[in-house]
Protein backbone atom coordinates (compact mmCIF):
# COMPACT_ATOMS: atom_id res chain seq x y z
CA UNK A 1 0.00 0.00 0.00
CA UNK A 2 2.73 2.53 0.71
CA UNK A 3 4.86 2.05 -2.65
CA UNK A 4 1.31 2.24 -4.74
CA UNK A 5 0.92 5.29 -2.36
CA UNK A 6 4.55 6.49 -3.08
CA UNK A 7 3.81 6.11 -7.08
CA UNK A 8 0.56 7.97 -6.88
CA UNK A 9 2.06 11.21 -5.32
CA UNK A 10 5.19 10.63 -7.73
CA UNK A 11 2.77 10.37 -10.44
CA UNK A 12 0.97 13.68 -9.06
CA UNK A 13 4.81 15.47 -8.91
CA UNK A 14 4.98 14.46 -13.20
CA UNK A 15 1.56 15.78 -13.74
CA UNK A 16 2.15 19.03 -12.21
CA UNK A 17 5.78 19.30 -13.23
CA UNK A 18 5.51 17.89 -16.90
CA UNK A 19 8.84 18.97 -18.38
CA UNK A 20 10.50 20.53 -14.80
CA UNK A 21 10.14 17.21 -13.77
CA UNK A 22 12.94 16.00 -15.89
CA UNK A 23 16.04 16.92 -13.61
CA UNK A 24 14.59 14.17 -11.32
CA UNK A 25 13.48 11.31 -13.33
CA UNK A 26 17.48 9.65 -13.03
CA UNK A 27 17.07 9.03 -9.45
CA UNK A 28 13.31 8.68 -10.26
CA UNK A 29 13.96 5.92 -12.50
CA UNK A 30 16.33 3.94 -10.02
CA UNK A 31 13.30 3.47 -7.61
CA UNK A 32 11.10 2.78 -10.22
CA UNK A 33 13.23 -0.14 -11.98
CA UNK A 34 13.09 -1.37 -7.89
CA UNK A 35 9.19 -1.44 -7.93
CA UNK A 36 9.09 -3.13 -11.03
CA UNK A 37 10.52 -5.96 -8.92
CA UNK A 38 7.84 -5.59 -6.72
CA UNK A 39 6.14 -8.89 -5.62
CA UNK A 40 2.72 -7.07 -6.45
CA UNK A 41 1.25 -7.00 -9.71
CA UNK A 42 -0.25 -4.20 -9.16
CA UNK A 43 3.04 -2.30 -8.07
CA UNK A 44 4.44 -3.37 -11.19
CA UNK A 45 2.21 -2.28 -13.27
CA UNK A 46 1.94 0.99 -11.70
CA UNK A 47 5.24 1.80 -11.67
CA UNK A 48 5.41 1.18 -15.66
CA UNK A 49 2.36 2.76 -16.23
CA UNK A 50 4.36 5.89 -14.50
CA UNK A 51 7.30 5.23 -16.85
CA UNK A 52 5.13 5.88 -19.61
CA UNK A 53 3.82 9.07 -18.27
CA UNK A 54 7.49 10.29 -17.68
CA UNK A 55 7.97 9.62 -21.49
CA UNK A 56 4.69 11.58 -22.71
CA UNK A 57 5.27 14.44 -20.14
CA UNK A 58 8.72 14.75 -19.25
CA UNK A 59 11.05 13.85 -21.05
CA UNK A 60 11.45 11.87 -24.70
CA UNK A 61 11.10 8.19 -24.62
CA UNK A 62 14.94 7.99 -25.50
CA UNK A 63 15.93 10.20 -22.89
CA UNK A 64 14.26 7.90 -20.39
CA UNK A 65 15.56 4.82 -22.07
CA UNK A 66 19.01 5.63 -22.02
CA UNK A 67 18.54 5.73 -18.31
CA UNK A 68 16.35 2.93 -18.18
CA UNK A 69 18.37 0.50 -19.57
CA UNK A 70 20.55 -0.27 -16.22
CA UNK A 71 17.18 -2.51 -15.68
CA UNK A 72 18.17 -4.97 -17.97
CA UNK A 73 21.18 -5.88 -15.92
CA UNK A 74 19.16 -5.71 -12.41
CA UNK A 75 20.03 -7.94 -9.60
CA UNK A 76 15.70 -9.05 -9.49
CA UNK A 77 14.69 -11.14 -12.08
CA UNK A 78 11.01 -9.36 -11.74
CA UNK A 79 12.51 -6.06 -12.70
CA UNK A 80 14.48 -7.14 -15.61
CA UNK A 81 11.47 -8.35 -16.74
CA UNK A 82 9.32 -5.71 -16.28
CA UNK A 83 11.55 -3.44 -18.40
CA UNK A 84 11.31 -6.12 -21.75
CA UNK A 85 7.47 -5.80 -20.62
CA UNK A 86 8.34 -1.57 -20.31
CA UNK A 87 9.99 -1.95 -24.29
CA UNK A 88 6.93 -3.77 -25.26
CA UNK A 89 4.13 -1.36 -23.96
CA UNK A 90 6.33 1.61 -25.54
CA UNK A 91 6.71 0.23 -28.82
CA UNK A 92 2.82 -0.29 -28.60
CA UNK A 93 2.29 3.41 -27.72
CA UNK A 94 4.10 4.42 -30.69
CA UNK A 95 1.77 1.69 -33.13
CA UNK A 96 -0.98 3.00 -31.35
CA UNK A 97 -0.05 6.56 -32.17
CA UNK A 98 0.76 5.92 -35.95
CA UNK A 99 -2.39 3.87 -36.63
CA UNK A 100 -4.57 7.36 -34.88
CA UNK A 101 -2.85 8.86 -36.98
CA UNK A 102 -3.30 6.85 -40.45
CA UNK A 103 -7.22 6.20 -39.55
CA UNK A 104 -8.64 9.87 -38.01
CA UNK A 105 -6.44 12.27 -38.11
CA UNK A 106 -4.69 12.28 -41.18
CA UNK A 107 -3.04 16.01 -42.19
CA UNK A 108 -5.11 17.76 -39.55
CA UNK A 109 -3.75 20.19 -36.92
CA UNK A 110 -4.90 17.43 -34.33
CA UNK A 111 -2.96 15.17 -35.32
CA UNK A 112 0.32 16.82 -35.16
CA UNK A 113 -0.74 17.84 -31.77
CA UNK A 114 -1.76 14.22 -30.65
CA UNK A 115 1.57 12.50 -32.10
CA UNK A 116 3.89 15.29 -30.11
CA UNK A 117 2.09 15.35 -27.11
CA UNK A 118 2.88 12.06 -26.10
CA UNK A 119 6.18 11.61 -27.43
CA UNK A 120 7.91 14.77 -28.81
CA UNK A 121 9.76 14.75 -32.20
CA UNK A 122 12.73 12.28 -30.66
CA UNK A 123 12.58 8.99 -31.84
CA UNK A 124 12.70 5.79 -30.22
CA UNK A 125 16.47 4.49 -31.38
CA UNK A 126 15.77 0.53 -30.90
CA UNK A 127 19.38 -0.08 -32.30
CA UNK A 128 20.91 0.83 -28.91
CA UNK A 129 18.19 -1.57 -26.97
CA UNK A 130 18.57 -4.44 -28.84
CA UNK A 131 21.93 -5.43 -27.63
CA UNK A 132 20.34 -5.71 -23.98
CA UNK A 133 17.60 -7.52 -25.50
CA UNK A 134 20.27 -9.89 -27.06
CA UNK A 135 21.44 -9.84 -23.51
CA UNK A 136 18.33 -11.04 -22.10
CA UNK A 137 17.97 -14.00 -24.40
CA UNK A 138 20.37 -16.16 -21.94
CA UNK A 139 19.02 -15.11 -18.96
CA UNK A 140 19.02 -17.57 -16.27
CA UNK A 141 14.65 -16.86 -15.67
CA UNK A 142 12.53 -18.29 -17.96
CA UNK A 143 10.30 -15.19 -17.43
CA UNK A 144 12.88 -12.61 -18.40
CA UNK A 145 13.64 -14.84 -21.47
CA UNK A 146 9.96 -14.78 -22.32
CA UNK A 147 10.10 -11.10 -22.00
CA UNK A 148 12.59 -10.45 -24.24
CA UNK A 149 11.59 -12.61 -26.87
CA UNK A 150 8.48 -10.57 -26.93
CA UNK A 151 10.41 -7.67 -26.98
CA UNK A 152 12.28 -8.85 -29.91
CA UNK A 153 8.66 -9.61 -31.87
CA UNK A 154 7.71 -6.05 -31.01
CA UNK A 155 10.93 -4.30 -32.40
CA UNK A 156 10.63 -6.37 -35.23
CA UNK A 157 7.10 -5.41 -36.04
CA UNK A 158 8.24 -1.87 -35.85
CA UNK A 159 11.49 -2.29 -37.47
CA UNK A 160 11.70 -5.15 -39.89
CA UNK A 161 14.59 -7.44 -41.26
CA UNK A 162 16.74 -5.08 -40.23
CA UNK A 163 16.62 -6.76 -37.18
CA UNK A 164 17.08 -10.06 -38.10
CA UNK A 165 20.26 -8.85 -39.59
CA UNK A 166 21.56 -7.32 -36.27
CA UNK A 167 20.76 -10.49 -34.33
CA UNK A 168 22.40 -12.62 -36.97
CA UNK A 169 25.21 -10.22 -36.62
CA UNK A 170 25.10 -10.63 -32.78
CA UNK A 171 25.20 -14.70 -33.03
CA UNK A 172 21.88 -15.20 -32.23
CA UNK A 173 20.50 -18.08 -34.84
CA UNK A 174 17.68 -17.80 -37.41
CA UNK A 175 15.58 -19.75 -35.87
CA UNK A 176 15.26 -18.70 -32.59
Amino acid sequence: QVALLGLDVLGAFVDRLSGRFKPYIGTVLLALIDRMGDAKDQVREQAQNLILKLMCEAAPPMYIWERLAVGFKHKNYRSREGVCLCLVATLNISLLQKLFSVFFLKNTPLFFFFFFFCYGAQPLILSKLVPHLCIAFGDSNSQVRDAAILAIVEVYRHVGEKVRIDLTKRGIPPGR
